[in-house]
């Protein structure tokens, strides 16, 4: 196994610069998630690393081998690509061996490696069939399983799960991070969607704009947002913004005042507050400001609120036996070791903890 690194990384298509000086580390053995919106980067620095694109400035290292000028196939390391690739005429067993006759490996290594990689997937008995005789799930197993049999140094993944249903990904994902705890291979893995990242990742990178602007353990990003926009970006629903106004070494709602945790250089600070972490009450409690209902939404475990306050709206979670209708005015007390501030213009936060 091996560890990533790349050093500054920039890439411009036209007049689009897609990264801009990214640096990044991926430990051994480590399973590494970058995410972030369509357009961010992340695929195209995938994509550098893998050596299918060039970067125009940076350097690429695999191990302690500096791979920037290298082709693919001398990186050492294997792809799993978002449609499967897998050669519609080849069983599942010449699919899975296919990068290991290309590296002209012994038969008795082949035959094990197929073995291993098949029993890893759960697809020992569908060695015989060929691509279309198996469902969507199927092939993406048989995918990764021809990635793992060339034992990597490094594997990448490009969105494997997102052709997949919701059902089908949910399984996929216990099956990935099984799969990957127990081969213990190197992963860099890109997706856009948030509950892969939080689930599957050791650390994620959240990218925009060609830059990465946080990378942590999944809860620190969580709880912890960079800015704004990891805020807005990760969690559903996203984590709330309130513009506040400042009063010494405090913010004020209405009755409730916060202690901020560092001096504000300015009037106002921004509250960052996730639905979870404010409690709804129908009567005035002590810390606690008045909110409006707009829309109760019942998702099951929970009620979903959209609330009012002054012209800003928030989102707050209850219990699903709550009794919240539209028009109610309700108070709301936010939990204080769970709040994060920010600065208004920049959006970066202040209460680095």
């Amino acid at each position: 196994m091996a560890s990533i690194r790349v050093e500054n990384i920039e890439k411009t298509f036209g007049k689009f610069k897609a990264l801009n000086g990214v640096s990044l580390e991926v430990r051994d053995q480590e399973f590494v998630v970058l995410l972030g919106p369509s357009g961010c980067g992340k695929t195209t620095l995938l994509r550098i690393i893998a050596g299918l694109e060039q970067a125009e400035k940076g350097r690429v290292w695999i191990g302690e081998r500096d791979v920037t000028e290298l082709p693919p196939r001398a990186r050492k390391i294997a792809m799993v690509f978002q449609n499967y690739a897998v050669f519609p005429h080849l069983t599942v067993l010449e699919n899975i061996a296919f990068g290991l006759r290309m590296q002209k490996a012994t038969p008795e290594k082949i035959r094990a490696n197929v073995e291993r990689a098949a029993n890893l997937m759960h697809i020992e008995n569908l060695l015989g069939r060929y691509p279309a005789q198996l469902s969507g799930g199927q092939r993406q197993r048989v995918a990764v399983a021809r990635a793992l049999a060339v034992e990597p140094e490094v594997l990448l993944m490009d969105e494997p799960l997102s052709n997949l249903d919701a059902l089908l990904r949910l399984e996929m994902r216990a099956e990935l991070k099984r799969l990957l705890a127990e081969s213990r291979t190197t992963t860099l893995y890109v997706t856009h969607d948030q509950v892969e990242a939080m689930s599957l990742a050791d650390r994620i990178a959240v990218m925009n704009t060609g830059y990465v602007v946080q990378y942590d353990q999944p809860m620190k990003v969580y709880q912890e947002p960079a800015n704004t926009f990891v805020g807005g970006f990760i969690g559903s629903p996203p984590m709330n913004f309130l513009k506040l106004p400042v009063e010494g070494q405090q913010a004020r709602i209405e009755s409730l005042t916060l202690d901020l945790p560092t001096p504000v250089p300015g009037p106002e600070v921004l509250l960052g507050v996730r639905p979870e972490d404010l409690e709804a009450y129908t009567a005035e409690q002590p810390q606690s400001f008045p909110a409006e209902v707009l829309v109760v939404e019942p998702l099951g475990p929970h009620l979903l609120l959209t609330l009012r306050y002054g012209r800003q709206h928030l989102k707050a979670t209850v219990p699903p036996d709550f009794a919240a209708r539209p028009g109610q005015t309700l108070w709301l007390k936010p939990q204080p070791d769970r709040l994060r501030w920010l600065e208004p213009k920049s959006g970066e936060a202040l209460n680095a903890r």
